[in-house]
């Protein structure tokens, strides 16, 4: 494969993700005009919801590694029955959550500690949100699949078409715009449920038209356990790496919330805002990764796989030393956009300090992990993922930020230090090539 073979697929998940992201921050400076506590409390739901995602990746992650290795080796009944096998257990597995979330989302609230302000907001959001958590579960696999098969472009079009009617439903229906009564919570759930709705319609439309057929389905007749089995080998462990770091962050939430008070909650909901955009494009490179290194890995051609992995994690770990110097420099900037008090404007900046050398660092585990998912080997990932950031993250960031005193900065300061010791264990893995021997084809 060519360099241009990685724009050609990362382009589209850039923006894809940049949109994705852009929602996000779009919601809590919304709600932040509406209610400042609002934006706060849907940031907590956030986190449940993510969470909840990491269920589902179970399968789309193992979904989209199996299908781009079986498009590489040419292998289209096993395309099919790794699509059917998706789908299936997806919505399956979606419905249970929407179940879930619906009877027990505010216990979840209440285990991340969310104040008596807070948790009103965040009740009605779940409510609504998490009761659909199944068209979630729907997009997950059918974006997985549709990147399996490298087409990126059509995922495109269907996030731009969710995200826009997303961002444009939240104003109008949040701040009661074009005369329609402002509904805050209730209305940026509104947009989020029905634009996700019309995202599986577009996403399932274009599957089913042009890459796949309903006859799938019949190989769920005589069950395909040997596709079941290989999509959870990969996606288990692989979402298992995720959930970690999804956790990890859950609990860090929690030691804000309890020890640090609301400025730093706060603070940190802003500057995590501006921080997803920071890595969205090792986040690109990282998917489109996996997407390359499945294909070649499937045809069998892995000296190639070894010189494209490397070749695009030094394209990402360029890019990511330019955005933390944009991080650092406009720190104060960055933080004026959500809120003028200056005791959350000066945490934000010191935020913003340290996480400009931890970009780079989250390139290492962004890329490198996804070539690594990519070729089939997810063991090492999870396995350092669970040491690092149960000890380090948790552990450096509860004895700095709480013992030591040093607040949220300290928290951040623990983060980076994570990072970077994951990153540099995943770059020893790549070059051993010990991913050769995990192929599923």
């Amino acid at each position: 494969m060519r360099t241009q073979s990685l724009f050609k697929l990362a382009w589209p998940i850039f923006i894809e993700q940049a949109l994705i992201i852009m929602v996000g921050v779009v919601n809590v400076y919304i709600l932040s005009r509406y209610d400042s506590s609002a934006a706060a409390a849907v940031e907590g739901c956030t986190q449940v919801l993510w969470n909840v995602f990491l269920v589902f990746a179970v399968i789309s992650l193992g979904t989209s590694v199996l299908v781009a290795q079986n498009v590489g080796a040419g292998n289209r009944e096993r395309i099919d029955k790794t699509a059917a096998v998706s789908l299936l257990f997806s919505l399956g597995l979606g419905l249970a959550a929407s179940v879930g979330l619906t009877f027990w989302g505010e216990e979840l609230l209440l285990f991340l500690g969310l104040s008596a302000g807070l948790l009103e907001h965040a009740k009605t959001y779940l409510l609504l949100v998490g009761g659909f958590v199944f068209l979630d579960a729907l997009l997950f696999s059918s974006d997985a699949i549709l990147k399996g098969f490298g087409r990126t472009r059509q995922c495109l079009a269907v996030t731009a078409t969710m995200n826009v009617l997303n961002l444009c439903g939240s104003a109008v229906l949040g701040l009661g715009l074009l005369g329609f009564p402002a509904l805050g919570v209730w209305g940026v759930a509104l947009a989020a449920v029905g634009s996700k709705a019309v995202a599986v319609a577009l996403a399932q439309g274009y599957l089913f038209t042009r890459l796949l057929k309903p006859a799938i389905f019949r190989h769920l007749l005589a069950f395909p356990f040997l596709e079941l089995r290989q999509v959870l080998k990969i996606g288990f462990p692989a979402a298992m790496e995720s959930m970690s770091y999804t956790l990890s962050q859950t609990v860090l939430m929690a030691l804000i919330l309890t020890y640090l008070g609301s400025e730093a909650y706060v603070a940190r909901t802003y500057a995590w805002s501006v921080i997803k955009m920071a890595f969205l494009f090792s986040l690109a490179i990282g998917q489109a990764n996996v997407i390359m290194i499945g294909q070649l890995v499937g045809a069998g051609r892995f000296d190639e796989a070894a010189r494209v992995g490397m070749r695009n994690f030094r394209i990402a770990f360029g890019a990511a030393w330019v955005l933390g110097l944009g991080l650092f420099m406009g720190r104060t900037e960055l933080m004026r956009i959500f809120t003028a008090e200056e005791m959350i404007v000066s945490l934000g900046a010191l935020v913003f300090m340290i996480d400009a050398f931890l970009e780079p660092g989250r390139t290492f585990n962004i890329v490198l992990i996804s070539g690594l998912r990519g070729a089939g080997d997810v063991q090492f990932p999870v396995v350092m993922a669970v040491l690092s950031m149960w000890s380090v993250n948790i552990g450096l960031g509860y004895y700095l930020g709480v013992v030591l005193g040093y607040g949220l900065p300290g928290i951040w300061a623990a983060m980076l230090v994570d990072e970077w010791i994951r990153g540099l264990a995943m770059l020893w893995r790549w070059r051993s090539g010990a991913w050769r021997s995990k192929a599923l084809v």
